[in-house]
C-alpha cells in the first residue's frame, strides 16, 4: 500500500473508480501517475541506495514534504534532481582523487590502464560514502 498519494483523482475506466493521480511507495521505492488521456498506470522504480535512503529518511523526519511533492506532482523531478546531484557530486570527487591521488598518477605515468581502473572503482566508492552521508539526510 503506498502511503503517499495525491489529494487529485481521475476516474479509471478499467478499474471503475476515482484512483490518485500519483502515488509514492516509500517501500517499493516506486513513484506511479495515473496518466488520465491514456488510462494507464505509469510506473518509475528507483534503484540506487541513495533514493531508497533518502526516502525513508524523509519518510521519517519531514512527510509533510514528500506529501506536497506528491500532491502537486513534482516527486518525479525532485527524486530525479536529487539522483543527478548525486551522481554529479561522486564525479567531482572521483575527478579530485584522481588528480591529486599519487599511485593514480603513476599509473597514469605508466599507461598502466588495469591499476587506474581499479583505483577509479575505489574512488567511486568511496566517494559513494562520503557524499551519501552529507547528502542523504537532506
Amino acid at each position: 500500500m503506498s502511503r503517499y498519494t495525491s489529494e487529485q483523482t481521475a476516474y479509471s475506466q478499467l478499474k471503475k473508480k476515482y484512483v490518485p493521480l500519483w502515488r509514492l511507495d516509500t517501500n517499493t521505492v516506486t513513484v506511479t501517475h495515473f496518466n488520465i488521456g491514456t488510462q494507464t498506470e505509469e510506473c518509475k522504480t528507483y534503484n540506487t541506495d541513495f533514493i531508497r535512503y533518502h526516502l525513508h529518511f524523509s519518510d521519517s523526519h519531514c512527510p509533510d514534504r514528500l506529501r506536497r511533492l506528491v500532491n502537486e506532482g513534482k516527486i518525479i523531478q525532485y527524486l530525479d534532481d536529487i539522483e543527478q546531484k548525486d551522481s554529479e557530486a561522486i564525479s567531482r570527487q572521483v575527478e579530485l582523487w584522481k588528480q591529486t591521488d599519487s599511485c593514480y598518477q603513476k599509473a597514469v605515468l605508466n599507461s598502466d590502464a588495469e591499476k587506474m581502473l581499479g583505483l577509479e572503482k575505489c574512488f567511486v566508492y568511496m566517494a559513494r560514502e562520503v557524499v551519501f552521508e552529507c547528502m542523504v539526510y537532506i
